[in-house]
């Protein structure tokens, strides 16, 4: 694009004096006003052009720009004197060759991005594996921060930080018995992943609640048919449909919004709950949430796979 600007700038046809008339029999064409004037106007839209391609992106897609995140609070800067952000998160045993023991292992969307926050205050990361409904505990003094929001309603709002989108979910039963509205689920069961922000809406309903440890456990419970309906994120629920098993089973023509904080802190800090708040809505803002979701996706999905086959056990 420079040298196109530079050759525009240099010939003769921007301008009625840039070349020489030595000799009329081989002079150029006295150019029209009006000619001259669409010449400049082309050159001056290029200009522009170019121009553009040097503005951030964020002009053109309408996103604000946005500063660098404040500052953390105590709770965040103590974590950094220390040299290590420590967060619980859930943990069940994955999918395993038969004969090998099911161990527990962390759930690899939250270690993602427990590994994103750890990167984003400058420490290494140490994971906890407990209960959300313990954190907070005399017992778990040393965990900074937690996946999902404790069962402890009592405890102040500047704990928790609030997810920086509502959570899409879509809700599975069988295809000879659809749902079209939430409320046909009173009295009947729903299988949902431990700490799901679907829980709500469902129990609203009337729906009785089969908590599983993982999102691909409350899918094969729901398959093995232990529940009547099973309420998952949007992302997976579509990728495991695409899987020939579950040819069977239909999804629900209703939206099913996610409620819940996102990370609940050790003690109230509002200032470390905004820090961490607006990296979240950073990375919502630039497809890097989206991306790690996708790719726990596509793990559960893959495991999923494994263990319809029969080559993993669960």
């Amino acid at each position: 694009m420079p040298d196109e600007l530079w050759h525009l700038n240099g010939t003769g046809w921007l301008g009625p004096h840039a070349v020489q008339e030595r000799d009329p029999a081989r002079a150029l064409p006295r150019i029209p006003p009006a000619a001259l004037r669409a010449a400049r106007r082309a050159a001056g839209a290029m200009a522009l052009a170019a121009g553009a391609m040097a503005m951030p992106l964020w002009l053109f897609t309408g996103a604000p720009w946005q500063a660098q995140p404040a500052e953390p609070g105590p709770l965040l800067l103590q974590a950094r004197a220390r040299g290590e952000l420590v967060v619980g998160v859930h943990a069940y045993p994955r999918p395993t060759p038969p004969g090998r023991p099911l161990i527990a292992e962390p759930d690899p969307g939250e270690a993602a991005l427990a590994a994103e926050l750890g990167r984003a205050l400058g420490v290494p990361v140490r994971l906890r594996h407990l209960p959300v409904a313990s954190f907070g505990n005399s017992a778990n003094t040393d965990i900074d921060l937690a996946f999902g929001a404790p069962q402890d309603t009592a405890r102040p709002r500047a704990a928790a930080v609030p997810a920086p989108a509502t959570p899409r979910g879509t809700l599975l039963t069988l295809r000879y018995t659809p749902v079209s509205r939430l409320d046909a689920l009173n009295g009947k069961t729903a299988c949902v992943s431990a700490g799901s922000p679907f829980q709500p809406a469902l129990a609203r309903a009337g729906a009785v609640l089969r908590s599983y440890p993982s999102a691909l456990q409350a899918l094969l419970a729901f398959r093995r048919g232990e529940c009547a309906a099973v309420a998952e994120d949007a992302t997976l629920v579509a990728r495991v449909m695409r899987l020939p098993e579950w040819r069977f089973f239909a999804a629900a023509p209703l939206v099913l919004d996610g409620e819940g904080a996102a990370l609940a802190l050790r003690q109230p800090d509002a200032q470390s709950a905004r820090y961490l708040a607006q990296w979240l809505a950073r990375w919502q803002r630039d497809g890097r949430l989206a991306r790690l979701r996708d790719a726990a996706a596509g793990d559960a999905a893959f495991n999923m796979m494994l263990v319809e086959s029969g080559l993993i056990c669960h």
